[in-house]
């Protein structure tokens, strides 16, 4: 898995929005719900300590998956381990599930922590809380190398006739519905991939670190990522912003907690150690401007 260095690398510098293209109108500000609330009381984060915690997580890679010997593994996987060693909290277990059955279940009280990275947009602050900023990665817009629906923008998402996949319950998904694409969603990112193979749809809205992965493993692809600029409003508003793991609102000593760690292992750079080993560059524990 470590061998993913020189395409992560290449995928990440070519696909970082350093330019902004036509930004559609605001889709509504988002409340920072990872703000500390220094006058926390609930005793969320002793209890985790006491009893325990339960991560959930998705089949997700290279975020969160699991190795030949069913061991959870990944980026997300590594920083939370780290995350939890920092504030003392040694019973972990983890949970497996669809990506969209994770923010109910943290709700229904069967997982403590989001574990694989999970970012702010409009609809997600209403119903979890967020920790401070973990790391960052890019969107990538994919179609096969001809460009059969001729996409040259994000506004061509919208024209008629053009079919968008994204991962059900995704981000990618909430800002295609927002921009009022016709969007086709897929249970996960292996079934999104090949629909976008097979020309089911005329082009997926995908993480530039899982294309990445992707192509790694799957040299003979057809697919491309577009080399288009990327809308303020998809990095501001819309899920490429910081990667973030969530929290019940209710757990704001644990959520102090894990972002006090995110906080200090990023400053130290034991997050970007983390990210090298699975062939990030450091320059991905920070957002990249936007102009």
């Amino acid at each position: 898995m470590r061998k993913l260095i020189a395409i992560f690398v290449l995928s990440l510098l070519a696909f970082a929005p350093a330019a902004v293209a036509q930004t559609p109108e605001a889709g509504g500000a988002i409340t920072t719900s990872h703000a500390p609330d220094f006058a926390c009381t609930d005793t969320s984060y002793a209890d985790a300590v006491a009893n325990g915690i339960t991560l959930g997580i998705t089949p997700d890679f290279p975020y969160t998956y699991l190795s030949d010997t069913n061991e959870p593994e990944g980026i997300d996987v590594a920083i939370n381990n780290a995350v939890l060693a920092w504030i003392g909290i040694t019973n972990v277990n983890y949970e497996i599930m669809p990506w969209d059955s994770l923010i109910p279940a943290l709700q229904a009280d069967q997982i403590d922590v989001i574990a694989d990275n999970i970012h702010e947009t409009p609809d997600r602050v209403k119903v979890i809380a967020f920790t401070g900023p973990a790391w960052w990665y890019g969107p990538a817009l994919i179609t096969t190398s001809d460009n059969p629906a001729n996409i040259q923008s994000y506004d061509d998402l919208t024209r008629e006739g053009v079919t968008v996949g994204a991962v059900s319950g995704s981000a990618a998904a909430e800002y295609l519905n927002f921009l009022g694409a016709n969007v086709t969603t897929f249970k996960d990112n292996t079934a999104e991939f090949a629909a976008a193979e097979q020309g089911r749809v005329s082009v997926i809205l995908e993480d530039d670190t899982k294309f990445a992965a992707y192509k790694l493993e799957n040299e003979s692809s057809n697919l491309v990522a577009l080399d288009i600029d990327t809308p303020e409003i998809l990095v501001t508003e819309y899920g490429y912003s910081y990667a973030r793991y969530g929290l019940r609102q209710s757990d704001c000593t644990l959520n102090f907690a894990y972002s006090r760690a995110l906080a200090e292992m990023r400053a130290n750079g034991m997050i970007g150690e983390i990210l090298a080993q699975f062939g990030l560059p450091v320059d991905n524990v920070y957002l990249p401007g936007v102009s």
